[in-house]
């Protein structure tokens, strides 16, 4: 089993996933104010209470989008590789918006010693409350839920616990408030247009290969009459 787990294409494929913390070089040098920040800060965001509870599902991110891309890496190699780049286009191109249009999310100040204001004051301490739109939390976590769900040997009780992990995450980005409601609603527009751009490239190469196919069959054909003739 151990010789089956270490085999070139799944050392290849795990060595795929480094790409996302060198990525995530980028965000720490962009995680800081500009000339001009913007806010996206809307009523609904202002009577959003602080839940501290929240912060376990937001923390689980680091978790979840790791797992749930080591088992597409081994359940469909073909979807975690679309998902993988998916995700890294999806960087970039929060990435790009950070540098143009960069946005803030006040914080509540955060009282109490217990475990749960314990992690949120951390979670404020080590993230500045920049680069927020679109939400990079969200904008993961929907991805890989996405790529589980749409594939197809992915077993119905596999899809409902990460559909209901994925929900509590994105919910938490909102509740501890490290982000608003348009910083989710921008992510998930992102990963939908990723999403459209993979099945329009997907559908490209079908048409390439068939057009291939067909002229190799026409050229089949004629040299077969030829050597008739």
């Amino acid at each position: 089993m151990m010789k089956t787990l270490f085999t070139k294409s799944n050392l290849i494929a795990l060595a795929s996933i480094l790409s996302i913390p060198l990525l995530g070089l980028i965000y720490q040098y962009l995680n800081r104010p500009q000339e001009k920040v913007y806010s996206l800060v809307t009523s609904f965001d202002q009577q959003t209470p602080l839940l501290k509870i929240f912060v376990i599902p937001y923390m689980f991110w680091y978790a979840f989008v790791f797992m749930m891309l080591l088992y597409l890496m081994f359940k469909n190699r073909k979807v975690y590789y679309e998902t993988l780049l998916q995700y890294n286009l999806g960087l970039l191109i929060c990435y790009s918006i950070y540098i143009i249009y960069q946005t803030h999310v006040p914080r509540p100040v955060v009282e109490g010693n217990d475990f749960l204001s314990q992690m949120v004051q951390w979670i404020y301490q080590s993230d500045a409350p920049y680069n927020c739109f679109p939400s990079i939390h969200v904008l993961t976590t929907y991805v890989v839920m996405r790529a589980v769900l749409k594939t197809t040997d992915v077993s119905r009780m596999m899809k409902s616990l990460t559909a209901v992990m994925a929900v509590l995450i994105i919910a938490s980005t909102v509740f501890i408030r490290q982000h608003v409601i348009l910083d989710i609603v921008g992510a998930v527009l992102v990963v939908e247009g990723l999403m459209v751009l993979t099945l329009l490239v997907r559908q490209s190469r079908q048409k390439e290969v068939f057009v291939a196919d067909q002229r190799i069959a026409n050229a089949s054909t004629f040299n077969t009459l030829k050597r008739g003739a």
